[in-house]
């Protein structure tokens, strides 16, 4: 049972805020504001097209951020960003739907059933110039606790991971994932 729903936290995300050191610097994590839209469209242009393709595609910056602040506190999705300054250093992407044909249909395929009650889809970015300095790994706890807080404890990765993302199979492996097939991963909590 959640203790929790989005839309409570998107009015008081007060549960999520958090503060991290990476690398020798003072981080907040908390959840994505609706003033973040501008901070926002950099992090997502700041991105390499590695990164982009690794994670969410090359949609349009201005028009993604939009889309991500009017969705807060709404449908499925909770979004947890690291704040250095003023910027962005990274975005945690939680989903509490299984939308057929996608993970749910993948899962099966290799005998195991996703509870839909239970389950939370987690994507994580890290900021180019964040990544190989610990944030990724910094932010897997506010992320295990924000999918607590909303009662799920199966994460799967959102929409899985690149067959050829070496570097990022090697950091979910790392952290408890157990490799489903060529592209899925997820772990009990």
């Amino acid at each position: 049972m959640p203790t929790t729903t989005i839309a409570a936290l998107a009015a008081d995300p007060s549960p999520l805020a958090r503060a991290i050191t990476v690398d020798g610097v003072r981080l907040t994590v908390r959840g994505l504001l609706p003033g973040d839209e501008a901070a926002l469209v950099a992090f997502l242009g700041g991105l390499s097209a590695t990164s982009r393709r690794f994670w969410h595609g090359d949609t349009g910056h201005a028009a993604a951020a939009a889309d991500w602040i009017e969705a807060i506190g709404r449908y499925d999705k909770l979004r947890l960003v690291a704040v250095d300054g003023d910027g962005l250093a990274g975005v945690v992407d939680l989903s509490l739907s299984l939308p057929e044909g996608h993970e749910i249909t993948r899962y099966a395929e290799h005998g195991i059933r996703l509870d839909e009650e239970r389950t939370a889809r987690w994507g994580p970015c890290v900021a180019d110039a964040w990544q190989g300095r610990g944030l990724a790994d910094a932010l897997i706890a506010p992320a295990w606790e924000a999918v607590r807080l909303l009662g799920r404890d199966v994460v799967v990765l959102f929409g899985g991971v690149h067959e050829d993302n070496v570097r990022a199979r090697r950091f979910y492996r790392r952290h408890g994932f157990t490799e489903v097939g060529a592209v899925d991963m997820w772990r009990r909590l």
